[in-house]
């Protein structure tokens, strides 16, 4: 009875009606607002990062591994050399390169001068490279040839500033694809010329060197904070 009595007094007036009102409503929503706002949270978070994560200003930076192999050969007129260069990386590639250089220092003079021809084959390299051919003298110190293939387009190692973009559509700008991976291979021909009569006592052979580099790299994204 007396508890009656207790809950009666809480409601004898208007206005202790409503604040009795009131706390019932506060009791019931508080509890569904602690549930509702994390998915709501959530969903917000998941809007952004569909977008490609975060926007903002940001300093980009490319942090570089050098992958090289270097040969030496010696070949006579008309003697080929294969070269075989494998690639594998954990890193993005930025481009591959080939140098074929040789110094012709034992002809009797002018018109004489050795020289090189090459020819690329990246059929065993994963992606869309085309086969590329030249040529090169070995007069007048190092000389011969070089060949390249972007991987990653665009790609030149420079640090830059950029606004309003995302950090997904950044990296997505400097992934290589996959690409890049496999044996580059290069086929070179000597071609020596001498003068008649001395040519097999002057100048019958000479020294070729073959560089290979792939230029692997990853990428370094630092937000611009405005003070």
């Amino acid at each position: 009875m007396a508890s009656k009595m207790d809950f009666e007094s809480l409601i004898d007036t208007p206005r202790k009606q409503a604040m009795l009102g009131i706390s019932i409503a506060f009791m019931i929503v508080f509890p569904l607002y602690f549930q509702v706002m994390p998915s709501l949270i959530d969903d917000d978070l998941l809007a952004s990062s569909s977008g490609g994560g975060a926007r903002g200003g940001w300093v980009v930076t490319f942090n570089e591994v050098t992958i090289e192999l270097s040969e030496s050969v010696n070949l006579g007129d008309g003697d080929s050399h294969d070269s075989f260069f494998d690639v594998e990386s954990e890193f993005f590639i930025g481009y591959v390169e080939v140098f074929v250089t040789c110094n012709d220092n034992d002809d009797p003079g002018p018109g004489f001068s050795d020289s090189v021809d090459g020819t690329s084959d990246v059929s065993g390299v994963d992606g869309e490279f085309d086969d590329q051919s030249d040529s090169g003298t070995c007069g007048g110190g190092n000389s011969g040839f070089t060949m390249g293939w972007d991987v990653t387009s665009n790609y030149t190692g420079e640090s830059y500033q950029i606004e309003d973009v995302s950090e997904g559509d950044i990296r997505a700008e400097w992934n290589d694809g996959g690409f890049g991976r496999g044996t580059w291979a290069l086929t070179i021909t000597a071609d020596i010329s001498a003068p008649p009569g001395i040519g097999g006592f002057v100048d019958s052979n000479e020294d070729y060197d073959i560089t290979w580099t792939a230029v692997t790299y990853e990428v370094v994204l630092e937000p611009i904070v405005d003070l």
